[in-house]
């Protein structure tokens, strides 16, 4: 198969943080945060770095990052999102990554369409992703983490898988919503034979993570996406289809749409992923771990549906049948529960042994639903405690600065009378130096009215002198 490749010339980025200016954060994880850029030294191109403690992470990690951020520079395929660089700035490591403006394929879903995406979009961008994958697994590589928040898009529609899970929630400001831990949310994306480690996995462990996306991403499903979704979540390995293989089934053969068509129909009137970060960490300081529309089970929920896969009896309105079991059973042993002496309970009649059924699941469901409601209304109460305890603190330090206000008005007064003597004081200063500075030049008037005199007299004597002489010479 041959594939496209990035056409235009490779820029070499700086290795320097002072040539990046820092915009905007557009998402934050336990140990990094992840900024918008602009690289000073290529014409201001705007970036998205992730910026990555290396005090708060271990060094299996620091590794993989580095290793994999130079084995995906060697990547070049139009729908895969290549690393322009990377260094260490500090105690962090710097990421340099192409900025996606459109965000990834789970913010959209979590910030605009909590109730999936059309399926005309979302066969455009499976079909995208698909083709990256089939280019990865052809250079020898399995992904290992394809879910919504790996499936990053631009503003003109274009689609790029985000490789070897560095840039893993670059964009997934709407990881706030997700019920629980990343591990406990990337189980639902791992095959079978991953979850079972002392089993040996291959490129197919991929496709089921991408049929797994896939189902996640809209809620109506046709008749040929169900059959494509069924066959990558076979149990066994073998009968699910290549990346290659799987492009052609009718889904994708269908599927004709264009960038344009993506921006037109899912991409235009979006919140800027600047915004949806910000909506994401308000909702997330108020404490609510939720979708918008308030699901905050949509991993529950999920994980029903899978269940219901298992059985091979999807939802009636749904009619999404699989007729092989999808996760395995481990057939050297079987789950026997026990009641709470500890002694073996039997199977009710009619029962499936080991197997779970949709109605046990459900009520399953129900039953951890009530108790994270009564769980949300003891943490209410927690809050409402402290909420109570904060306000008598208010009141305390009110009361404070009330006391403390009345104690500065007390003390102004007579700093105010002291001021005034101050004030007088200075004046009477002034008042004597300017009337010493007028008696000084009375004097010195005096003085020289009193030299002037002399000086008069002087001359009339030595006139007077003059004159005698001259009538004597006479």
């Amino acid at each position: 198969m041959a594939y496209e490749q990035e056409d235009h010339p490779k820029l070499q980025f700086p290795l320097d943080s002072n040539y990046y200016n820092i915009t905007a954060e557009i998402g934050a994880g336990v140990c990094s945060k992840v900024y918008t850029a602009q690289c000073l030294p290529i014409n201001s191109t705007v970036v998205a770095i992730k910026s990555i403690d290396l005090d708060q992470s271990n060094a299996d990690f620091r590794n993989l990052v580095g290793r994999e951020t130079n084995t995906s520079s060697l990547l070049s395929h139009l729908n895969i999102l290549n690393p322009h660089c990377s260094f260490t700035a500090g105690n962090r490591l710097w990421v340099v990554m192409p900025f996606m403006s459109g965000g990834s394929l789970e913010s959209i879903i979590s910030s605009s369409s909590p109730n999936g995406i059309q399926e005309q979009c979302i066969a455009i961008i499976l079909k995208e992703t698909l083709t990256a994958l089939s280019y990865l697994h052809s250079q020898g590589h399995l992904h290992r983490d394809i879910k919504a928040s790996n499936i990053l898009l631009d503003d003109n529609g274009r689609v790029k898988l985000a490789d070897f899970g560095v840039s893993s929630s670059f964009y997934a400001s709407s990881s706030v919503y997700r019920l629980g831990t990343s591990t406990f949310s990337s189980q639902y994306w791992m095959a079978p034979e991953v979850i079972h480690s002392h089993k040996d996995y291959s490129f197919k462990a991929d496709i089921w993570s991408f049929g797994i996306t896939a189902l996640d991403s809209t809620k109506k499903f046709s008749e040929t996406f169900q059959d494509m979704v069924a066959s990558c979540l076979d149990k066994d390995p073998a009968n699910r289809p290549s990346a290659g293989e799987l492009l052609k089934h009718p889904f994708f053969e269908s599927c004709n749409g264009t960038s344009e068509f993506l921006v037109e129909n899912l991409l235009r009137g979006l919140p800027s992923v600047e915004e949806r970060f910000r909506a994401a960490s308000k909702i997330l300081e108020e404490g609510v771990g939720c979708y918008p529309n308030g699901d905050w089970v949509s991993g529950l929920l999920l994980h029903h549906l899978m269940s219901s896969i298992i059985e091979g009896n999807g939802n009636e309105d749904e009619e999404f049948e699989v007729h092989d079991p999808v996760f395995p059973v481990e057939s050297t042993q079987a789950v026997i529960p026990c009641d709470d002496d500890g002694e073996e309970q039997q199977p009710a009649a009619g029962g499936r042994g080991n197997e779970v059924n949709a109605e046990t699941m459900v009520n399953e469901l129900m039953a951890l639903m009530t108790s994270l409601d009564d769980q949300k209304e003891k943490v209410n109460k927690i809050i409402n405690q402290l909420g109570a305890e904060t306000i008598d603190r208010e009141d305390e330090l009110e009361k404070e600065n009330a006391r403390l206000r009345l104690e500065l008005e007390r003390e102004r007064e007579p700093n105010l009378k002291l001021i005034q003597v101050i004030k007088e004081e200075d004046q009477l200063l002034h008042q004597n130096e300017r009337l010493r500075l007028e008696l000084e030049n009375e004097k010195l008037r005096l003085e020289n009215e009193k030299l002037r005199l002399e000086l008069e007299k002087l001359k009339m004597h030595i006139s007077a002198t003059s004159n005698t002489t001259t009538d004597d010479n006479n």
